[in-house]
């Protein structure tokens, strides 16, 4: 019985994880849309919650930084910034990493991309990053959504 359990508990915790996070209707109606130079300048403000982000392309490379977070970068073409790019720094899970890879690094793209990801600050070096959930919605009929990569 034991055995049971403990394969049900395991195989529900694989199947949440593989289905990606999920939402209620109340929580996905305040998700704002912001760019990567907007983000920069409310991130602060914006800390614990669900945000979506317009980018151009993500970092060549990713840097690890514990066991099952990685680091990166997502890029916007920005007139404005200096070099004419912003960044945002983003941490992605390590079963991520695929499917960020996935994303375009070329520098010269202009499609606008679109990611997912609640606003969190480090305690260790008092920064903010955007820890990066998924890149697909789904919406169900009551409203709920589910994010995905």
């Amino acid at each position: 019985m034991k055995k049971i359990l403990i394969t049900l508990t395991a195989l529900t915790l694989a199947t949440g994880a593989l289905a990606g996070q999920r939402f209620d209707a109340a929580t996905w109606r305040n998700v704002q849309t912001y760019d990567v130079p907007t983000l920069l300048k409310q991130e602060a403000s914006l800390i614990g919650k669900i945000v979506a982000v317009r980018f151009h392309y993500r970092s060549a490379k990713l840097r690890h930084l514990q066991p099952s977070w990685y680091e990166a970068s997502i890029w916007q073409h920005d007139p404005k910034a200096k070099g004419g790019f912003s960044a945002q720094r983003v941490v992605v899970a390590k079963a991520d990493v695929p499917a960020f890879e996935s994303i375009t690094s070329d520098f010269k793209s202009m499609a606008d991309l679109t990611v997912y990801g609640r606003i969190e600050k480090d305690p260790d070096n008092n920064q903010t990053h955007l820890r990066l959930i998924g890149r697909k919605v789904t919406l169900d009929a009551a409203g709920n959504a589910t994010i995905e990569w």
